[in-house]
């Protein structure tokens, strides 16, 4: 199994590329970045020198479904190396992991049908999964993905680890990218980079 270096914005978003990779007959070599957005993208341009030698996969969010995909990956990343895959999420990683509601209602313990619908075009995709977890049946839910009032944090304590284990663990890219496009262009990217690296 061919082995790809990753670069994401933190640890939460390990997961779900781990996945994503697997799913595409793919494995991670390395994970760097986890820094946050602002800092990948001073480190991109060395990402992109090294995918001359090696496969990577960098991953960032749009954070607005006000921002122009393309307009920002050519900025961004004008001329990407022939093994660098970079995508942007719309508009975070957890509108990804929203369009599996299946998984995402069996890890928040709430009901399918609370999950919404067309995850791609919600502005705050992580406000809206400890929304959800505020409704958790599960205590050790509400606890750990939601902030306490008094501690001025955006987050719950263990919010990072238990989105990246369930992105690991639960989370189904294939199913999920039936609900959210750009999901489906990410998978559709990283099959033609393992096609590519398969037939060397």
């Amino acid at each position: 199994m061919n082995k790809v270096m990753i670069a994401v914005e933190g640890i939460s978003d390990e997961g779900a590329v781990r996945s994503i990779l697997r799913e595409c007959g793919l494995s991670v070599n390395m994970v760097q970045g986890k820094g946050g957005k602002s800092s990948l993208l001073k480190k991109l341009p060395a990402y992109n020198q090294a995918a001359r030698f090696m496969p990577w996969f960098v991953l960032v969010d749009m954070d607005s479904v006000d921002d122009c995909v393309v307009a920002n990956v050519r900025e961004w990343l004008p001329a990407p190396a022939e093994q660098m895959v970079f995508r942007v999420a719309v508009t975070e990683l957890e509108s990804w992991l929203l369009a599996d509601r299946e998984a995402v209602a069996d890890f928040l313990g709430v009901s399918a049908s609370k999950v919404p619908r067309n995850p791609d075009l919600l502005q705050d995709p992580k406000q809206e999964i400890i929304n959800l977890a505020r409704k958790s049946r599960r205590r050790d839910v509400r606890e750990g993905l939601v902030p306490r009032p008094s501690s001025g944090a955006s987050v719950g304590p263990t919010y990072a680890s238990d989105i990246r284990d369930f992105g690991f663990r639960l989370w189904r890219p294939r199913v999920a990218a039936e609900e959210s496009p750009s999901l489906a262009r990410c998978l559709q990217r990283v099959e033609q980079l393992a096609a590519t690296l398969a037939g060397r």
